[in-house]
């Protein structure tokens, strides 16, 4: 490839230290050399960065970007936004097996890099089939074990639960700390979608932190947050816990997605299976603010309640809010459904979100996906640049760029990325850090942001000037051995 000069930026190198005004030289995959006044060499592609902010590339910590990818390998809405490498197989969720996964990636090329944890709620389900609704057995859970043992050797990055979810609700906690030192064995990480992110978020982050400390390995909270109002208020005692936690040994971070609404299955408003009870359904809907408070944004029984809220559905079908979740329910979780539903829920606190995206240790993130229905999966990082940065300075331009490049590359283990340095992968955003900002709503999730021109991945360009280029230079990342 010919050498690309990005000329007259301010250089953000993703330390944390202040930008400075310098030229960088992009040969083939690597940053070749950073420095004030570089010039052209004859055949170099120059582009003009001159007025904007030349960064690392965006690392999602907790991406589901691998859900379409095969179909959708351009990865629009994540390169859009600066992403330039997704880390997949969250929630207890994974491809498996994770090397013919990796083969048809290869096959296929993508715009992005992509590196996968191993679900244990994938484990679990290989092993108990549709009899999970129980505690597994010794003999079971040590063949969870073993295919932990393969795809750790396929180069996972670790293990990854979703303990809210079904298989992973029903598992013992020594049934994922058992998985979880097949991880450490292998130096990987333990990433959790806790058990509980509503009235006892705080029980499940202890949770994540007894079964690193028992297993003896890192771990990560994902997207981490206080989603019902008992808890609302109480992020500065969850970072204290944390603090805790490290202060004795047991190294625990997270990561954040920047809004005050969250996306799931409607049934996790209550933590049980039990749809029958109407009391807790109440409960759980006080808890969140009401029935105005959840909005379906997928509903495939009846197209037309997309995009409705329960309060408004209540007004039109005349039926109470706790009668449709049964009905909803019923006819996507119930016995023969074959319908889907995904709820977008406005539960969680302002103050909690900002404090959590001013820890130190909390990375941030966009649990979406390449078409989510939530418009984090296509704006939560210029979100973070224009609300949070530039507009309500929660926190400083260098820290959010540290927070979206090296802090994750080190958490990941991806050596060579996240930091710009000569000899480093050419991961590279360009971006104008006085107009950059999302346009995804909850209307147009997928809507692009703006302010971000340039995305380079590995050296190529896939965002130029604004333009998708068609370019698929990712690469397969693998837990360094």
């Amino acid at each position: 490839m010919p050498s690309i000069l990005l000329r007259g930026g301010t250089v953000l190198d993703g330390t944390g230290k202040p930008g400075r005004r310098a030229d960088v030289r992009v040969t083939n995959d690597r940053v070749r050399e950073i420095a004030a006044g570089l010039k052209a060499v004859p055949g170099e592609r120059v582009i003009d960065a001159g007025g904007k902010v030349v960064a690392p590339g965006f690392i999602d910590t907790h991406s589901h970007a691998d859900g379409g990818l095969l179909d959708t390998p351009d990865a629009e809405t994540q390169i859009r936004q600066g992403i330039t490498t997704a880390i997949v197989g969250q929630d207890g969720g994974s491809q498996m097996p994770l090397a013919d996964y990796w083969r048809n990636v290869q096959a296929k090329r993508v715009a992005l890099n992509l590196a996968s944890f191993v679900g244990h709620g994938t484990l679990r389900r290989k092993v108990l089939g549709d009899d999970y609704k129980r505690a597994a057995t010794a003999a079971e859970v040590a063949k969870m074990c073993a295919l932990a043992e393969q795809e750790m050797r396929a180069g996972a990055l670790g293990l990854s639960s979703g303990l809210e979810y079904d298989p992973g609700l029903y598992a013992e906690t020594d049934e994922v700390i058992a998985c979880a030192r097949v991880a450490a064995k292998h130096r990987g990480l333990y990433i959790s979608h806790v058990r509980d992110e509503e009235n006892d978020a705080l029980g499940a982050f202890r949770e994540v932190i007894r079964i690193a400390e028992a297993a003896r390995l890192p771990a990560q909270i994902s997207h981490i947050k206080l989603g019902s109002s008992p808890v609302w208020g109480k992020a500065p005692e969850v970072l204290r816990m944390m603090a805790d936690a490290r202060r004795r040994g047991v190294d625990v971070t997270a990561d954040v997605y920047p809004y005050t609404y969250w996306q799931s299955t409607i049934t996790v408003i209550i933590p049980t299976r039990n749809w029958s009870d109407r009391a807790a359904w109440q409960r759980g809907l006080a808890e969140i603010g009401g029935p105005g408070s959840v909005l379906l944004s997928t509903y495939s029984p009846d197209p037309a309640w997309k995009g409705k809220t329960l309060a408004q559905l209540a007004k039109s079908t005349g039926k109470d809010a706790v009668t449709l979740i049964q009905e909803i329910v019923n006819k996507t979780q119930g016995p023969g459904a074959t319908g889907r539903e995904s709820v977008v829920v406005t539960a969680m606190n302002e103050k909690d979100l900002k404090t959590f995206l001013a820890d130190r240790h909390v990375m941030i993130s966009t649990d979406g996906g390449l078409r989510s229905t939530h418009p984090r999966g296509a704006g939560s990082y210029p979100r973070v640049l224009g609300r949070y940065v530039r507009e309500q300075r929660v926190l400083s331009l260098p820290e959010a760029i540290r927070k979206m490049t090296s802090l994750p590359a080190r958490r990941m283990g991806l050596a060579g990325r996240g930091t710009l340095a000569a000899g480093n992968r050419a991961d590279i955003v360009v971006f104008d850090r006085a107009t950059v900002r999302d346009t995804a709503t909850t209307a147009n999730p997928t809507a692009p942001p703006v302010g971000i021109s340039h995305v380079l991945v590995n050296g190529v360009p896939v965002l130029d000037g604004g333009r998708m280029t068609g370019a698929r230079p990712g690469q397969i990342l693998l837990r360094r051995r």
